[in-house]
């Protein structure tokens, strides 16, 4: 009986445990050509700044993704992408998570982010690419019987694939050529 009781009140912590935060896994990057990369200029050029977040009060900001861990990941995606600078690099880049759209309840949960995104040459000042990304991803209970670790599952997902149409878009820039002074 107490072996019983023990075991139910384990189960009962882990039911009201918090899901885990965004981890720092890139996103898949398959089907890019990452052996010929960015352009030359752009290849192991590229510093994250910052990542801000949006106030917008028509989303309720629960998600456990705050700005520091999509940093993480955006820098962890830039280094698998051959994009990141280990220093300071050539070009600076900064992000803002607009919206993170998600569900209530559901079976299969969609959660759509909206990242916007500015590269800026660091020497020169000039922005070198601006946009606006959406991107959805979806959870269903064949990922997890909880629907806060389903909606934490769609949230990565989510910013994932945000990352990934990124890295997509920074390999189609041209190469900028040398720096000149």
């Amino acid at each position: 009986m107490k072996v019983i009781l023990a075991a139910a009140a384990l189960l009962a912590l882990g039911a009201c445990a918090k899901p885990e935060t965004l981890s720092a896994r890139p996103p898949d990057l398959a089907g890019i050509d990452l052996a010929r990369g960015p352009g030359p200029s752009y290849r192991d050029a590229i510093t994250v700044a910052s990542v801000g977040v949006s106030m917008d009060t028509g989303t309720p900001w629960t998600s456990a993704a705050g700005p520091a861990q999509v940093q993480e990941a955006l820098v962890q995606t830039l280094v698998a992408a051959r994009l990141a600078s280990a220093g300071n690099g050539r070009f600076r880049l900064d992000a803002v998570l607009l919206t993170l759209q998600r569900p209530y309840a559901g079976f299969a949960m969609t959660v759509t982010a909206t990242i916007g995104y500015r590269l800026t040459e660091v020497a020169t000042g000039a922005v070198v690419y601006t946009t606006t990304v959406t991107t959805p991803g979806t959870a269903t209970l064949d990922d997890a019987y909880m629907s806060d670790t389903r909606l934490r599952i769609a949230d990565e997902r989510a910013i994932r694939a945000n990352f990934r149409r990124l890295v997509e878009a920074l390999y189609a820039l041209p190469d900028r050529g040398p720096l000149t002074h």
